[in-house]
């Protein structure tokens, strides 16, 4: 039976895992044997040291928003206009009047700025590829992009301009660009998460097309049913046939109705997945899209009103979480300057014969005004957003230079709402400049939503659906990072070290401590990654004031052990603050052969690596001169000390060769505690000993003490800058302090 241990390193993590789990999403099947038990038989261990007479600093949040508007200032010729201060804007409010900005800053991306990561979390990197994280990559430091090919609304032959389009685009990208290809069918689908290789982007580019599932309306439809009727009953309509016409419209209706669930879905998705990331980030959106509403028709069918629909709603709530996530959308209009589809030889409209004239003006008509609202429901999202539509262009890869060119120059502006009313509508807003002749893009407005107000939707509920979401939720920073399995375990054994950001959560002060709302999932996926178990957790508790301070530096980090078996697929974990609505989740294989490499140590035959942390030398056999680490891809390396100088040297990088001896030497019996290494066994009293002699057989030893505020070298053996970087590195490990 397989079983997932949870170990909390650091304190302060209260556990209420008493509680009875409750089942898994209606839409999955019900647990079955072998799955992963309830949270009783796998608690988190925890413990809340309170300071009494601590006072409490301020928390991480205050109950007032920050709105951040990203503004693009371009002259009448579309250049970027520079060197504006913040007394060249006016921000104001809808009913609430002018607001005073609080924050400015100019943002050139041409400069590359150092991206700041949350505590205690790393980005992943090609030499980490036992790392898993919601974060962008370390090196990608310019906002990103994601191209979305919309195969849902767009026909196949529009699909391969834009696919001939976007090749020629990645030809010219800069390449400090991230750049993501998703494409949407009945589902969103990652073809290349945010890479700068353009090979890579080609790859997935190539691979953007979808046969669509668009239904034609049934009114200009030659062969549905109602028409073939038509055309039988020599163009006379009757009541049999209108009947016909009514249930065509309805289902017609429910066909585009799923359309925009799917997309607005797959919307709110990418809000999700990019919201965590900080500044401006484009959505290139290439599409021929949906209309906004489907109008009364009284030429079809006995009811006018009949199959009628309004998507406002639908379109506003995916507005709304894209610029919330400061998501600029840039729809491209897929169908360039394309003729009315009457001129298309792949079309093959009804004409009525007993009034032709009048059948071939329906048509056009009902082409245009089709058109026309299915590109006004581009406009309204790149306008809430502070985008741009293409339109009516057939330069689809000069249309996507522009929102590159958008993001990399612009103006972050943030105010703090003054009185203001709480609603929970949408407020707009504006922004002027004094800069003569400037034209300003940007958000329209955010729904006033009451900070700290708690969702109307239970938290498992809400956790259910992160793991359902086809892409990570971003906005609690998260890392998973791939443990070697404890020793002795038979089965295979999966382990990982979860660091959640403390940043992004809400931590009020109560007494001499503060007060978490946490909850956590587990998804555990099968190998069609279909459907998921669920199991939820509360994270919930009090937290110390020298807990919440340690988190500054290391975050809050927790242990799982799971058995897997071979079929398993995935897992996510994903955490949810209650009190904010934040949420963050990140993905990881579920079986150790799906790991990248996972740091191991070996030492000289017939002496443990463990000896090198003693302090004085073994009577026999003669001691090691050298400490080797190998990963699961083969590469490797030693820490040797056989010469006239200590050395790390190999293929290895120091990071893992590092956490190979940080292993061997202390993980299983001890664990983080408020920044400090503490047995696992309550009741042992023995400290650590951070004290490293490496002894050569002649007598000639160097004493490395990592206890200190930073490592300190004595003996007559060198220690050269290789080892010393690599010690840096363990000293780090030895400190609770993620690299």
């Amino acid at each position: 039976m397989r079983t997932l241990r949870i170990l909390a390193i650091t304190a302060g993590l209260a556990a209420a895992a008493s509680a009875q789990a409750p089942p898994g999403p209606q839409s999955n099947p019900p647990a079955t044997a072998g799955a992963l038990p309830p949270p009783q038989s796998s608690p988190v261990i925890a413990t809340a040291n309170a300071q009494q007479g601590t006072p409490p600093s301020a928390p991480l949040k205050t109950n007032t928003r920050l709105i951040a508007v990203d503004v693009v200032v371009t002259d009448s010729h579309g250049n970027a206009i520079r060197g504006l201060k913040a007394g060249d804007f006016q921000i104001s409010e809808e009913h609430s009047g002018p607001q005073k900005i609080s924050q400015f800053q100019f943002i050139d991306a041409s400069s590359h700025p150092a991206p700041v990561y949350p505590a205690g979390l790393i980005a992943a990197s090609p030499g980490a590829p036992y790392l898993y994280t919601n974060l962008l990559p370390e090196k990608m430091r310019v906002p990103p992009t994601v191209m979305l090919m919309d195969a849902l609304n767009t026909q196949i032959e529009n699909q391969s301009e834009v696919h001939r389009h976007m090749l020629m685009l990645l030809k010219t990208l800069p390449p400090t660009t991230p750049v993501a290809v998703f494409t949407l069918g009945h589902q969103l689908h990652v073809l290349q998460n945010f890479t700068t290789d353009p090979a890579l982007l080609r790859t997935a580019v190539d691979h953007t097309l979808r046969s669509p599932d668009i239904a034609d309306n049934p009114q200009d439809d030659a062969n549905s049913a109602s028409n073939v009727f038509l055309d039988q009953n020599n163009d006379t309509e009757t009541p049999a046939n209108q009947v016909l016409e009514d249930f065509e419209k309805m289902a017609y209706e429910q066909q585009m109705a799923v359309r925009v669930d799917e997309t607005t879905d797959a919307m709110v998705a990418i809000a999700k997945f990019l919201g965590g990331y900080p500044g401006r980030k484009n959505l290139l959106w290439f599409s021929e899209s949906f209309p906004n509403w489907i109008a009364p028709n009284a030429d079809f069918g006995s009811d006018s009103f009949m199959g009628t629909a309004d998507y406002s709603d639908r379109i506003r709530r995916a507005s709304e979480a894209l610029t919330d996530a400061r998501i600029a959308v840039y729809p491209v209009d897929a169908r360039g300057l394309e003729a009315n589809s009457l001129y298309s030889t792949a079309s093959t409209p009804h004409i009525n014969r007993n009034n032709p004239g009048a059948s071939l003006a329906g048509t056009m008509n009902r082409d245009n005004n089709t058109r026309l609202d299915t590109q006004a429901t581009m406009q309204l999202i790149a306008d809430a957003s502070g985008g741009k539509v293409c339109t009516n262009n057939n330069d689809l890869s000069g249309c996507v230079q522009a929102a590159l060119d958008d993001s990399s120059v612009y103006y972050e502006l943030g105010y703090y709402p003054e009185n203001v009313k709480w609603d929970g509508r949408f407020h707009k807003i504006s922004v002027k400049t004094t800069a003569k002749g400037a034209k300003l893009r940007y958000r329209t407005g955010y729904v006033a939503t009451e900070p700290g107000a708690a969702s109307e939707q239970p938290p498992a509920k809400l956790l259910q659906q992160a793991c359902m979401d086809p892409l990570p939720s971003t906005s609690i920073a998260m890392t998973a990072e791939t443990l070697a399995p404890p020793r002795g375990t038979a089965d295979p054994s999966a382990r990982y070290l979860l660091t959640i950001s403390p940043s992004a959560l809400s931590l009020p002060p109560e007494g001499v401590s503060r007060q978490l709302n946490l909850q956590m999932a587990i998804c555990e996926f099968d190998r069609k990654d279909a459907s998921f178990q669920f199991y939820p957790r509360d994270l919930s508790g009090p937290v110390s004031e020298a807990v919440f301070q340690s988190w500054q530096t290391s975050g809050i980090r927790d242990i799982f052990d799971y058995q897997a078996k071979s079929e398993d697929y995935r897992l996510r974990f994903a955490v949810l603050d209650v009190p904010s609505g934040a949420m963050g989740s990140v993905d990881v294989p579920a079986h150790p052969k799906q790991f990248g490499m996972i740091p191991s140590v070996s030492s000289t035959p017939g002496t443990p690596a463990a000896a090198a942390a003693s302090g004085s030398a073994p009577a026999a056999p003669p001691p090691p001169t050298h400490v080797g680490f190998k990963g699961s891809n083969g590469a490797s390396s030693l820490l040797d000390w056989t010469g006239d100088a200590v050395s790390y040297h190999g293929d290895l990088g120091i990071d893992l060769g590092a956490r190979g001896l940080f292993g061997n030497l202390f993980t299983g019996k001890y664990h983080c505690q408020a920044g400090s290494l503490v047995p696992n066994d309550i009741s042992a009293t023995a400290k650590p000993n951070f004290v490293l002699t490496l002894r050569k057989p002649d007598g000639h030893k160097a004493i490395i003490d990592l206890g200190g505020e930073a490592p300190a070298y004595s003996g007559d053996l060198a220690v050269d800058p290789s080892a010393r970087s690599y010690f840096d590195y363990l000293w780090k490990l030895c400190h609770c302090q993620q690299p």
